[in-house]
């Protein structure tokens, strides 16, 4: 018996070392294709950023990719074949950092009553007084019976955020809420309610409380408000009702009403199928624990057009108050589904936007309404910043540094955090520096800064030797970059303002995000030309070509959401995010790209998203499929009253 299984053996041996040998491999019966593209152009943007005439979907993978013959003998009787008549197909686009966090434009008083939300909105048009304010208050609490000690939210109708408009009148309404009211003011229709009041820049950066809020907070986050702040006093030492991070953000995590998940699907599925319909499959922001509880309600309902890779510190960021309990996060980051997973546990603000922004640069002239108060931004990872210039209290700490350098502790990435000015990236690459000559640079691996606002050309290498990635919205080549000129000069302009090619030039990584509502294509189309909509060319060093800018949402930006192995690229084995455009992106001019659209979204394997011509020359109507285009889905949102605002559920 021995003999024969030797003899078995052998024989067994010498088929393999003859298959080895001549490169033969054993054919096995391939299951055939559910859906089979045909006759494109198929920029897989592969290492090599490879071009293919076809590719095939098998389940939700990529089964394979190459010329029309190869391809399509992977078809079956079964198989759904779409000749593409030469059309374009690329990957699904990833956004970085887009705000889909809960139904926004689709959220209306209709889904939640006011009543049963506690959160009101204050209209500052024609108010020329604190008194205009507060009577506006009594109104609504007239109107409204609000159990005794329950906290409410007020969201003013404000934002000194946006650098145009009436920069004057802006003015004057931030010297009332800023200067002229304080807690007690609002202790006079409010002395029963804990209440919160935004400060028209985003909430996590700034909130407004009257006496109620100080006195719980200050009871059960007394010590930790003492040592890390931010609040500002008023002439007798006290505390006057104006709060800067973390306590807005302590006290917003615990204490501000919240939409519930099964409140915030409806509305949150209905964006991201607009997303589906400009070619996005990928996402990353960061989140509420309801808002990703909303994301994942979805997908057990199996209707999730979108994936969500996100940050998971919106939540937890200011709540926690010892850094050792930081450990409750060890182990977390990449956990989750493919449809859901954590990215980061992140600060997701670490200064202030447009005028707040953190800078070293010296303004020549006024760059927006609130620069008094904020006359170097909000520097929040600078030990020396205790808030606004005019009152600030003394701290002891900053919660920022603590919790940053704290991360590599529990292997936490950096990533999905709003890095506005200069100073703020100098200060986090300073940090990274000292935690790698600790911790070794696997310590970290992956650290993102989102948005590259304002990045100071002397740090471009630094930034590439620590191995951080730079997700870079386009948006602020036309946001900011015209007002950086009138305030700091042409050279940051030119220099500082999303300076996308000089940093892959000096070897880091760039990706794409948005930052904003808007069409996806406009912005790549901003990479490409940098043209501001005053016509002016911003940094024309800065352009990237096609091959970048695809990569910059597509392949790169996969390794942002620590997927690069399942999705980014058209290969065989990856998870199928395939989108076919109705113009050939690599030969039309640059000026054409934003006039792009998405004529086909496959997700996952199955098709989402299908455009209204395409669907007529295809016959196609696929089950579960948005047969529709942008614009028609856009045009769906309805009209939202004033009072469709929510306090805690926005950010930069």
């Amino acid at each position: 018996m021995r003999r024969i299984l030797a003899s078995i053996s052998a024989t067994m041996l010498t088929i393999f070392a003859l298959i080895a040998a001549t490169g033969m491999v054993p054919q096995v019966a391939a299951q055939q294709a559910d859906i089979v593209l045909h006759n494109g152009k198929v920029l897989t943007v592969d290492k090599s950023f490879s071009i293919a005439q076809a590719v095939a979907v098998t389940g939700n993978k990529i089964s394979a990719v190459g010329t029309n013959e190869a391809v399509l003998a992977s078809a079956g009787p079964n198989t759904q074949r779409i000749d593409l008549k030469g059309r374009t197909v690329i990957p699904g686009l990833i956004d970085t950092h887009l705000h889909i966090t809960g139904p926004g434009p689709y959220f209306s008083m209709k889904v939640v009553p006011v009543e049963k939300r506690r959160n009101f909105v204050v209209d500052w048009r024609g108010v020329k007084t604190k008194e205009d304010v507060l009577n506006q208050i009594r109104g609504i609490l007239s109107r409204y019976k609000i159990p005794k000690g329950e906290w409410i939210a007020f969201s003013n109708q404000l934002s000194f955020a946006g650098l145009t408009g009436d920069i004057g009148a802006k003015t004057a309404h931030a010297k009332i809420l800023y200067d002229d009211m304080t807690r007690y003011d609002l202790d006079k229709v409010l002395p029963e309610n804990p209440a919160m009041f935004t400060m028209g820049v985003p909430d996590e950066n700034a909130m407004f409380v009257n006496s109620r809020a100080i006195e719980i907070l200050w009871a059960k986050h007394g010590n930790f408000i003492k040592k890390y702040g931010r609040f500002w006093i008023d002439q007798g030492g006290q505390p006057d009702g104006h709060l800067e991070p973390p306590a807005t953000r302590l006290m917003l995590n615990l204490y501000a009403p919240k939409l519930t998940p099964e409140e915030m699907a409806p509305g949150t599925l209905s964006r991201l199928e607009e997303l589906s319909a400009q070619g996005h499959t990928t996402i990353s922001t960061k989140m509420r624990v309801n808002g990703t509880d909303a994301y994942k309600l979805l997908e057990k309902a199996g209707t999730q057009p979108v994936r969500l890779g996100y940050g998971h510190g919106w939540d937890f960021f200011g709540s926690v108050e010892d850094m050792a309990d930081m450990k409750q996060f060890a182990g977390q980051m990449g956990s989750g589904t493919d449809m859901n997973w954590v990215v980061s546990v992140s600060p997701s603000s670490v200064d202030g936007a447009s005028t707040r922004a953190c800078t070293n640069q010296k303004r020549t002239k006024a760059f927006g309404a609130i620069d008094d108060w904020f006359p170097v931004g909000q520097c929040h990872t600078d030990n020396e910043y205790r808030g606004g210039s005019k009152r600030p209290a003394n701290i002891a700490g900053n919660y920022f540094q603590d919790w940053i350098m704290a991360m590599p502790n529990y292997n936490l990435r950096l990533a999905n955090d709003h890095v506005a000015g200069d100073r703020s990236v100098a200060n986090l690459l300073s940090m990274i520096e000292r935690i790698q000559a600790q911790k070794g640079k696997d310590a970290t691996k992956n650290w993102s800064f989102d948005h590259c606002t304002m990045v100071d050309p002397k740090d471009f290498a630094r930034a590439a030797r620590l191995g951080v990635m730079f997700s870079c919205a386009p948006k602020y080549i036309q946001d900011v970059a015209p007002f950086a000129e009138s305030s700091y000069g042409a050279q940051v302009a030119n220099t500082f303002v999303v300076p996308a090619k000089s940093l892959i030039k000096a070897g880091a990584r760039v990706v794409y995000e948005a930052d904003r509502d808007t069409y996806a294509w406009e912005d790549l189309e901003l990479f490409l030309t940098r043209k501001a909509e005053n016509g002016k060319v911003y940094g024309p060093q800065e352009k990237l070509n096609k091959e970048e800018t695809l990569r910059s949402i597509t392949s790169w930006a996969s390794e942002y959401l620590l997927k690069p192995e399942k999705i980014g690229t058209l290969e065989v084995g990856k998870l199928a995010d395939i989108v076919v455009i109705d113009k050939d992106y690599l030969t039309i001019p640059d000026e054409q790209v934003s006039e792009i659209q998405a004529m086909l979204t496959i997700f996952n394997g199955k098709m989402v998203f299908v455009h209204t011509d395409f669907a007529a020359e295809n016959n196609l109507r696929p089950t579960g499929a948005i047969v529709s285009t942008f614009k028609e889905l856009k045009a769906r949102r309805p009209q939202r009253s004033i009072e469709d605002q929510m306090v805690g559920e926005g950010g930069g």
